[in-house]
């Protein structure tokens, strides 16, 4: 019987694995080896990117981009931009933004791509004033929060902090305070 109980749930494992670690872990994986968006990649250099267009400016140091042939839709989900934020001139940020009355949808496209959110928002959570979730893959962090002002983040922790550590660097030697 034990071993009946043991196979039976080994298998259950698996099912669950093939259903939901193929499409969602899968998809996080992915992005984590892409370690970008779209065929750029966290820590490119502005200057070998082709076709953008200026977005606006974040601080010293940081200006955002969009592509104009970047396709406005994330799993069915109409999106309002996409924009590509660069400090020091290297891609740091990708930001995926949506209208406030899909910022629901858009999270559960992203719980169908990339599985259960780490702070376990989940459906219900989302019907909040306020929220947001998180996705933590080896070197690819996802964050959403919504529903007002709907933005998706997906950063390279460790690419933002080097170049913002620059970008400190830089504004802390052209004030004259030396290092």
């Amino acid at each position: 019987m034990l071993r009946y109980m043991l196979i039976g749930s080994v298998m259950l494992l698996a099912a669950t694995h093939s259903a939901f670690g193929a499409e969602s872990g899968g998809a996080l994986a992915e992005l984590d080896k892409e370690y970008g968006f779209h065929g750029l990649h966290f820590g490119d250099v502005i200057d070998d990117v082709k076709g953008l267009k200026k977005a606006g400016e974040r601080g010293e140091c940081e200006v955002a981009y969009k592509r104009p042939t970047d396709k406005l839709d994330f799993n069915g989900v109409p999106l309002t931009g996409v924009e590509y934020s660069f400090q020091n001139d290297r891609l740091t940020v990708v930001s995926l933004i949506a209208k406030d009355a899909d910022c629901r949808k858009l999270y559960s496209a992203m719980l169908k791509v990339y599985g259960p959110d780490s702070t376990k928002l989940g459906e219900e959570g989302a019907n909040k004033k306020f929220w947001t979730a998180t996705w933590s893959a080896e070197r690819v962090k996802l964050d959403i929060s919504g529903p007002d002002g709907c933005s998706v983040t997906i950063t390279a922790p460790e690419e933002a902090i080097l170049e913002e550590r620059r970008c400190r660097e830089d504004d802390r030697i052209k004030a004259g305070t030396g290092h």
